[in-house]
């Protein structure tokens, strides 16, 4: 299974919710820079799937309009900042799918990819980070990170 972990975009300081808040102009920007720079692998997604809060939908919406992604956005709450990881591992195996693209949030993508990968260092992972893993089995341990983009 080939999965790839998108950091939202800056998003604006302030809104009615965080919920509600929505990328900055630098957000979007970045969102873009780092999807196009790895739009050769991202090619052939099978499923983008993204956390209801507004600058992850607005990050997967631009990512889909990048890489031409005909298919629906699959929305989660498995993705929400404070996901539990156990079921998002859950979730994510119950698509039945080789090659998915997951917008989330910290600190639920540094947990995941920690969990996964076994390593530490994704705890940190900035605004519009990109992450790709291969993993047989999602458990801990036992995904490979195969590279990270992060825009700039």
């Amino acid at each position: 299974m080939k999965l790839f972990f998108l950091r939202h975009g800056d998003a604006v300081q302030r809104a009615a919710s965080d919920p509600e808040r929505a990328l900055s102009p630098r957000g979007e920007s970045d969102v873009l820079q780092v999807v196009e720079s790895r739009a050769e692998e991202l090619a052939g997604l099978e499923l983008i799937v993204t956390s209801p809060y507004r600058r992850a939908m607005q990050s997967a919406e631009i990512a889909s309009r990048c890489l031409g992604y005909d298919g629906d956005l699959l929305v989660t709450e498995h993705l929400e900042p404070g996901g539990e990881l156990q079921a998002l591992i859950r979730f994510t195996v119950a698509l039945n799918v080789e090659s998915l693209l997951l917008v989330t949030h910290q600190p639920l993508m540094g947990k995941i990819l920690r969990l996964l990968s076994g390593d530490n260092i994704w705890l940190s992972a900035g605004t519009a980070n990109l992450v790709a893993l291969e993993a047989e089995v999602l458990a801990s341990g036992c995904a490979e990170v195969c590279w990270s983009a992060v825009p700039g």
